[in-house]
This record gives C-alpha cells, sequence and structure tokens, in this order.
C-alpha cells in the first residue's frame, strides 16, 4: 500500500473530528502562523496541513510552534521539565515529587522496547514522558549539542547535550519495526478522549542507541475531562500498529470516536492524590475596553505544577469591517478562493501577543519566559511555571522590551 492509499484508508475509518474541535484548532494554528512575524530570534516552527487539520498533526503543530529548541541546564531528576521547559519551566517546583510518578509500564514489540517512563497530573494537564528503544539498532539519534552548534555552543551548554531533533531516519526505523501511534486519541479510565485544543510534544533522541523519546502533554480540562482522586487508569494509543481493519471494527461514528483496542496501546495507573485543594483559581471578569477590543480574564488557575490564564476577546466590530475592508474577506489560496474569513485575530493579533503577566506595579512576573499559548477570535490563553508566591495583583499587559503599557492592562488578580 503507497502512502496516498494509506491516507485514504486512514480517512474512510477515522471519525471526524468535531466541528468545535477542529474550528478552535484551526484558528490557534493560523494564529501561531500569524505570530511566526512578531517573533524574533526564535526558533519556533509551524507544521501546516492542506485543509483539515489530522489531530496528530495538531499534537505536533501545537508543540513546535511553542518550543524552542533549547535545554535545562538545572539537573533534575524529573525530565519531563527538561523536555517542556518553555511551559514548566526548567526547575521542579516543591509539588513535583508529590505529583510525578515514574517507571509506570515496561514491555518489548516487535524487539522495541517501550517504558513510560514519567506521569505527573495538576488538575488540568497530564503529562507524560515515554521512549521507544529499537533494540537491534546501534545508531544513536540524539543531535547533539556540538554537532548543532560546532565551537559556538551556547554559554553553559555541553557539547555532548542532546537536543529535541530527530531526523525522517528515525522514525522511518521505528516505523519499519511496525510500532508507534496508532489512534488520534487516548482512554482515560476506559473513556475515549479526543486530542484536547492546546495538547503538544516534543520528540528527542538520547544517548542510548536506538531509543526515541516522547513528552507529551494533554489539556485533559479542555475536553471537560479531570482525573479522579485515587487510581487512574490512563491507556496511551502506542504499540504494534494496528491494521485498517481493526481500526474499522472500532471506529465508533455516532461518538466520533475509538473503541479501546486490546492490542496496540499502552495502560498505565496514575494516582492522583487530592489535587483540587492544591489549586487556587480566580474568575475576575473585570472587562478591559480598547479601540479593536474588548477584553477580560474569565479564568486564572494557579496549579502545584502551572499557571493557566484565559482571556475571553470581543473585536470591535467597526475595527473588524476596517481591516476588511483594507485587507479583503481573507486569505486566498492559489486558485484565488477565500480559505477563510478575516477574524478578529486578525485584527488584535499584535496586542495578544505583546501579553505578558505583570504585577501591579507593571515588572514582568516571568522575565524572558513567552506565556502566550494560541489564540482565536473569541479567546487567547496564557501558560506560565508554577507560580509560587502571588502577587497582590496581577495583569496581562502588552510589552516591548520589558516595559509594561498599564494603560491597556487587562486584571488578572
Amino acid at each position: 500500500m503507497n502512502s496516498k492509499e494509506f491516507k485514504a484508508e486512514l480517512t474512510s475509518v477515522t471519525p471526524d473530528i468535531p466541528e468545535h474541535f477542529h474550528n478552535r484548532m484551526e484558528m490557534t494554528l493560523e494564529s501561531i502562523a500569524s505570530q511566526e512575524a512578531h517573533m524574533k530570534e526564535s526558533t519556533k516552527k509551524t507544521i501546516r496541513t492542506e485543509g483539515r487539520y489530522s489531530v496528530r498533526t495538531i499534537l505536533l503543530a501545537a508543540a513546535l510552534a511553542v518550543m524552542v529548541c533549547a535545554v535545562a541546564l538545572a539537573a533534575t531528576q524529573w525530565h519531563v521539565f527538561e523536555s517542556l521547559s518553555f511551559m514548566l519551566g526548567t526547575t521542579p517546583p516543591p509539588a513535583a515529587d508529590s505529583l510525578m510518578q515514574s517507571h509506570l509500564y515496561q514491555d518489548t514489540v516487535n524487539n522495541v522496547e517501550i517504558t513510560v517512563r514519567e506521569a505527573g497530573y495538576d488538575g488540568r494537564t497530564l503529562l507524560v514522558e515515554y521512549s521507544y528503544r529499537m533494540l537491534d539498532v546501534d545508531k544513536v539519534y540524539g543531535v547533539t549539542a556540538a554537532e548543532e552548534f560546532g565551537e559556538k555552543l551556547p554559554d553553559g551548554m555541553e557539547p555532548d547535550t542532546i537536543l529535541e531533533q530527530l531526523s525522517d531516519e528515525a522514525f522511518d526505523t521505528l516505523a519499519a519495526h511496525n510500532v508507534g501511534w496508532n489512534f488520534d486519541q487516548l482512554w482515560i479510565n476506559g473513556q475515549g478522549v479526543d486530542m484536547p485544543t492546546n495538547s503538544g510534544g516534543v520528540y528527542s533522541g538520547s544517548k542510548i542507541p536506538g531509543e526515541l523519546i516522547y513528552t507529551e502533554y494533554w489539556r485533559l480540562d479542555n475536553e471537560g475531562i479531570f482525573l479522579h482522586d485515587g487510581v487512574n487508569q490512563i491507556t496511551l494509543p502506542i504499540g504494534a500498529s494496528v491494521d485498517a481493519e481493526t481500526r474499522r471494527n472500532l471506529a465508533d461514528q455516532e461518538a466520533k470516536m475509538y473503541r479501546m483496542p486490546e492490542s496496540g496501546v499502552v495502560t498505565f495507573n496514575y494516582e492522583v492524590k487530592d489535587i483540587a485543594s492544591q489549586i487556587t483559581s480566580l474568575a475576575p471578569n473585570e472587562e478591559k475596553v480598547l479601540p479593536d477590543v474588548t477584553a477580560k480574564v474569565t479564568d486564572a488557575a494557579f496549579t502545584p505544577l502551572m499557571t493557566y490564564i484565559t482571556l475571553d476577546l470581543s473585536v470591535n466590530p467597526d475595527s473588524l469591517a476596517a481591516f476588511i475592508k483594507a485587507n479583503g474577506e481573507g486569505p486566498k489560496n492559489e486558485e484565488g478562493e477565500v480559505m477563510w474569513p478575516y477574524g478578529g485575530m486578525d485584527v488584535f493579533q499584535d496586542w495578544v501577543c505583546s501579553l505578558e503577566l505583570v504585577d501591579g506595579q507593571g515588572n514582568l512576573v516571568f522575565p524572558g519566559h513567552a506565556g502566550q499559548n494560541g489564540y482565536g477570535n473569541e479567546w487567547a490563553e496564557f501558560l506560565y511555571p508554577y507560580l509560587e508566591n502571588i502577587p497582590a495583583e496581577l495583569y496581562l499587559a502588552p510589552t516591548q522590551d520589558g516595559a509594561a503599557d498599564m494603560s491597556q492592562a487587562v486584571r488578572v488578580k
């Protein structure tokens, strides 16, 4: 079966992505692409596909769009903080040892050792790091800092540091073992969960021959899914490849989800210990009316691992009309057809991209850490690391060269 036939077969047996999910993620990806022009000195990338985005592509796109290829300099036993330093920070917070769990699963399939190395949950996001180690492969796939930078190594980076980069050869070799990713979803306590908005992941090689490491973050709260106190069963769609007939038999068209298969997945247990009491949640809902947009923070959550801020946005209709008059109905393809209509995010994207978390005096709370995690016509999300001491006042304010414009700031706390 060639690649075109495979894609056609896959499309025929894969349930459609829910419309609300598709629309929201498509806006997110388009906004990420728009941000590229405003992000200087960045190695961030965006993956695009024509037409509808696959959920697996969304996962990788979201990750690559926000990921800076840097390596945590601080040593830690929890490697997830190294891989996801762009959102978690490089230093594990005090509660990491109580929330993170390790060595959760290991098995060998088709001469590939699959290991679930770490998992953690902060009431909103499920963090998972797993690895494939091809036992019959002698090659090391990780790109070292010396190979990438030569003699111009960044300050403090060791030459043998493995960067989050893999060649196509690494993925092709894994696929040749008939092992990999089988479904665009996972299962929580047996319940199917589609890829949530703003989920993502990074992948890297290691110093161990034949090993590929995947670190993923699943925003379960965006699908209304929450792990319960006690032991939860997590099933990942990785393992021996699943054939097309099995996939067809598992597809539930009504639920637009796959039933959990008996093979081609990995299941492990993760125990939650009273996470709800460790989260501080705020909902200020204080509107800031600006010339192009009205904004308010509808949700701010401070968990033991991260800081989440959700911004509600409403474009000024006159500003949108003026933008369309100046730029047309929307971006066009090679045939001159409008691919999607311009919306609010095209009007206020510069403002949204400049927002950073500041205290009441306009001081950056996380200097050098970009919190923007995607936005659409009616929303924006900001993710920051754990905040141990929450200031008396917090705002999202447009900043330039570290200086905040408090006249356009939106209250967070």
